[in-house]
């Protein structure tokens, strides 16, 4: 056994109407004055902010909503956020929704507990003073938000996506609830699945996994495989939604610990420059990142696809590991997962040079991948992405 480090600082409440169940007393333990943070689609078609504005009141706690939390939250949202956090003298935070209301609750909190701008928490660990009490409550099962030290924020001006990765921004309290992805359209079920499933394939394979990490992991890869069709297709199944919230979950766990690799390092700037959804940037990716890394580690892939239910009896370990990419594309296909190429977004040759340009100077974004790219090698896989996608 080597050694390792594991680090989940957040507390966990999992459960079925735990959200209701749960969350009077775990506020009422972080002060009188809290800020609910959360996008204008959760406030407007849900009932879930005024059932946490009803369970505060009733435990004589203060509070006000501020659901500007657009998709990627900008640096510029941050900072209104905040100043409502101080006109209301809050003393904690509630993040309600999908992983941007949750980074964005994470990162109102840093401006309120280390001061300065946003722009100056980008990176590693420069989040030098524990943040605020947060409290998050995830409505999807994709981005594991509710456990993890990061946040993404864009800015707008540069279009760029920025990550802070720090373990002092990990939320107080995770309120796991599975009952609140019932009410995601199944487009957004999908989406948040495949961002779940290239979080824990990509933590299973990086160079920082570790024993707790893979085993963390496979299980997730099984869970994804199995119930993510259930939840998109039968959005009655119950079942199939608890398991991809813990699933989901699972992957943040992993991700804190392991971290995940190119897919998500030549997400960013798709996502900035051209809008395309996290979700859907990292899953087209996926499976020629896998295709690229695999001869790394026939035997991890391997048992990534006996985990998607591959039948791999008989083959040799690298044919059985050249069955994990192809497993990931028609699982996307089983739950329609659109787009099915970055064809869409009308993504240039001289863009892709010009970020496989960005990522090559960005060392520690490549670090953690099993295999190091060289700049030929993030061309072709962002060209297959956009010729080919999920397609065979």
């Amino acid at each position: 056994m080597y050694s390792f480090k594991f680090a989940l600082p957040t507390r966990i409440i999992f459960g079925v109407h735990e959200y209701e169940n749960s969350l009077g007393a775990e506020a009422e333990k972080l002060g009188r004055r809290c800020l609910i943070v959360t996008g204008p689609n959760i406030n407007s078609k849900t009932n879930y902010i005024r059932t946490a504005e009803a369970i505060l009141k009733d435990r004589g706690i203060a509070c006000e909503v501020f659901d500007q939390v657009e998709d990627n939250p900008s640096n510029v949202t941050i900072e209104k956020g905040h100043k409502l956090y101080r006109k209301m003298k809050a003393e904690f935070i509630l993040g309600v929704g999908g992983g941007s209301p949750l980074d964005a609750a994470k990162a109102v909190g840093i401006l309120e507990s280390n001061g300065g701008k946003i722009s100056d928490y980008f990176g590693v660990e420069k989040v030098t003073k524990p943040n605020v009490p947060v409290i998050c409550v995830p409505t999807t099962s994709g981005t594991g938000a509710e456990v993890t030290k990061y946040s993404n924020i864009n800015v707008p001006g540069e279009k760029t996506k920025n990550l802070i990765n720090s373990i002092n921004i990990c939320p107080t309290v995770a309120i796991v609830d599975p009952t609140l992805t019932l009410s995601m359209p199944r487009g957004v079920t999908a989406v948040s699945g495949v961002d779940a499933l290239t979080h824990v394939v990509e933590s299973y394979t990086c160079t920082f996994s570790q024993p707790i990490t893979e085993m963390i992991n496979l299980e997730a890869i099984k869970i994804i495989a199995h119930y993510l069709p259930q939840a998109v297709t039968l959005q009655n199944d119950f079942m199939a939604h608890v398991m991809m919230s813990y699933a989901s979950m699972l992957g943040g766990m992993a991700i804190n610990n392991a971290g995940t690799g190119i897919a998500h390092g030549l997400s960013f700037p798709l996502t900035a420059h051209y809008g395309v959804p996290h979700g859907v940037a990292t899953g087209i990716l996926l499976p020629y990142v896998m295709e690229f890394n695999m001869p790394t580690n026939y035997a991890k892939f391997a048992r990534i696809a006996e985990a998607m239910g591959e039948n791999i009896e008989g083959l040799s370990v690298q044919e059985a590991a050249e069955l994990a990419p192809l497993a990931v594309k028609r699982l996307f296909q089983a739950i329609d997962f659109q787009p099915r190429s970055l064809a869409v977004f009308k993504v240039t040759d001289a863009q892709i040079k010009k970020y496989a340009e960005n990522l090559m100077s960005q060392k520690q974004k490549l670090a953690n991948n099993p295999r190091m790219p060289d700049f030929d090698d993030i061309v072709r896989i962002a060209q297959l992405g956009r010729d080919i996608g999920i397609e065979f």
